[in-house]
């Protein structure tokens, strides 16, 4: 079920959630900042981390260039003046220990991509150091073309289609209509499989990052846990939101975090402002990586949120699988959607328009801020009732 990080326009809506009040609604672009807006090459759509056919290891996604039509879809290429990161937390002090840096080169259909491992200083940099350990082709089309070593790891670059989600029911005052609002569009996933790690306790987050003109690698966008710059930061911060590292979010954004916690009447302000910086998308590797421990393709994040906020099991937005399947085996990622127009609903003229890599809706942003915060507060009373 997609999460995915949305940038505030305006809206018009409001969702009434139990005992954390009437929640404003917002309406919402995919992009959350002016910097990624214009750089959706750069723009990181979702983080996915869960256990791969690996055991021992993980498989993280990242994926950018979002709701691409199909008429697109032949277009879609990775940045090769930016660094995809992916950056790994082995001891919880909010610092990466180890990040996985990827660069591609050419501009034509397949490019070249690079993937080192930094380590130490390098990890916490965003330049693009660090050992090689992968090297290859993107992929284009459905086809998959899987980069490995003889240690195990695997790499796909690649067009895959865009997870399930009902957004005409958010639309529509959370009318469920059970449709797959995002069927039939494309996405750019990085998808990276470890087939062993030293700790099963790790924090993830993704970043984005280009050299300004002064030489200097700037960090233009971020993501760890779904919606935390969406939903608590204010606008004229989130580009600086995304600049900043996981270990300083504590001292900035807590303030404004709580401003919104107040602001939704929370019951538990003080334990949820605690539990949601840093911004981390944290996973216990020893037990199933389901969200909210990690976060795998399948979730059906929606639905467990609203089950969440509501207490009742049986609660849904009827979208309960992707239109197309999930494999079982890496990249994980169902195969894009190819052609012209998306099919129905996605005629092309209201969500993606070929040639426009772009979409624009109005969506009630607020239920992901309630969802959210009802999964933070299931954690708190697991913790609670395990200590």
């Amino acid at each position: 079920m997609r999460l995915r990080k949305l940038s505030i326009l305006l809206g018009a809506a409001a969702v009434s959630v139990g005992v954390l009040g009437a929640i404003p609604a917002m309406g919402a672009d995919h992009r959350d900042a002016d910097l990624t807006k214009a750089a959706p090459r750069s723009d990181i759509n979702d983080l996915y981390v869960f256990k791969g056919q690996s055991a021992g290891g993980y498989t993280a996604v990242i994926t950018v260039n979002p709701l691409t039509s199909p008429a697109d879809t032949a277009n879609l290429r990775l940045d090769p003046d930016t660094v995809y990161e992916l950056k790994v937390d082995t001891n919880g002090d909010a610092t990466a220990d180890v990040s996985y840096k990827l660069t591609a080169s050419g501009t034509g259909a397949i490019q070249d991509i690079t993937l080192r491992r930094a380590t130490g200083v390098d990890a916490v940099t965003n330049e693009p150091a660090g050992e090689v350990i992968l090297q290859g082709k993107t992929s284009s089309a459905s086809s998959v073309n899987v980069i490995s070593d003889a240690s195990g790891r695997k790499l796909y670059v690649g067009p895959r289609d865009d997870p399930f989600f009902d957004l005409a029911g958010f639309q529509n005052g959370l009318k469920f209509t059970g449709t797959d609002t995002f069927k039939g569009t494309n996405v750019t996933a990085i998808v990276f499989e470890v087939p062993s790690v030293p700790t099963q306790q790790l924090g993830f987050w993704a970043t984005t990052s280009k050299m300004d003109n002064l030489g200097k690698w700037v960090q233009l966008d971020r993501m760890g846990r779904p919606a935390i710059n969406t939903v608590f930061i204010p606008a004229d911060q989130k580009d600086a939101y995304n600049n900043n590292s996981p270990d300083r979010d504590k001292g900035i954004y807590t303030d404004e975090l709580r401003a919104v916690l107040t602001s939704l009447n929370s019951p538990a302000t003080d334990a949820l402002s605690g539990l949601l910086l840093p911004d981390i998308l944290t996973v216990d590797l020893s037990k199933p990586t389901n969200f909210l421990n990690g976060r795998a393709p399948a979730d059906d994040v929606i639905d467990i949120e609203l089950q969440a906020i509501t207490g009742n099991m049986a609660a849904g937005d009827g979208v309960n699988a992707n239109d197309k399947a999930f494999s079982a085996s890496f990249p994980y990622l169902a195969a894009p959607t190819m052609g012209g127009a998306p099919a129905a609903p996605n005629t092309g003229d209201s969500l993606v328009s070929a040639g426009s890599n772009g979409v624009s809706w109005t969506l009630p942003v607020a239920l992901m801020a309630a969802g959210l915060l009802g999964g933070a507060a299931v954690i708190v009373q697991r913790r609670k009732a395990q200590g």
